[in-house]
């Protein structure tokens, strides 16, 4: 779940989109999202445990062993790329639909992800986008606003 599920007690989109990070985790990976240290070798989620094989600059450990041999390796990282994008702490940096689909129909690179896991903060901040800098990415939508982005 996203982080600040727990804080607001709603969905939104920028929460279907955590989820959506977590489920590309998990096909990638061929691994559960939560604490699963018997079967899968980590302590934490797997977003957690996915980023800090990413700062260890070790992405290709995460990767499934059944994944075919001949799969593209720039492709896959670039799925993980946008799936640690899609599990920003933050939700405000997270990608849009748009980008979303633009990396996964290889129109665009996936979004910049911090080598360090960003640490999650409530009540959540606004991101430089919010205060006149472009970024790429998402924005906060409100409960009552439903709208496609």
């Amino acid at each position: 779940m996203a982080p600040e599920s727990f804080h607001t007690g709603r969905a939104t989109v920028e929460t279907d989109f955590y989820a959506f990070g977590v489920l590309i985790l998990e096909i990638v990976c061929g691994r559960r999202p939560g604490h699963q240290c018997g079967v899968n070798n980590y302590n934490s989620s797997i977003v957690d445990w996915v980023w800090e094989n990413y700062r260890m600059d070790s992405l290709t450990f995460v990767v499934d062993s059944r994944t075919n041999e001949d799969a593209d390796k720039e492709q896959i990282k670039n799925v993980l790329m946008l799936a640690l994008a899609c599990c920003h702490p933050n939700p405000y940096e997270r990608p849009s639909i748009k980008t979303v689909l633009q990396v996964h129909i290889e129109e665009a690179k996936p979004p910049e992800v911090a080598v360090e896991k960003p640490a999650f903060m409530w009540p959540v901040l606004a991101s430089l986008r919010e205060v006149g800098c472009p970024l790429s990415g998402g924005q906060l939508t409100t409960t009552t606003e439903l709208s496609g982005r």
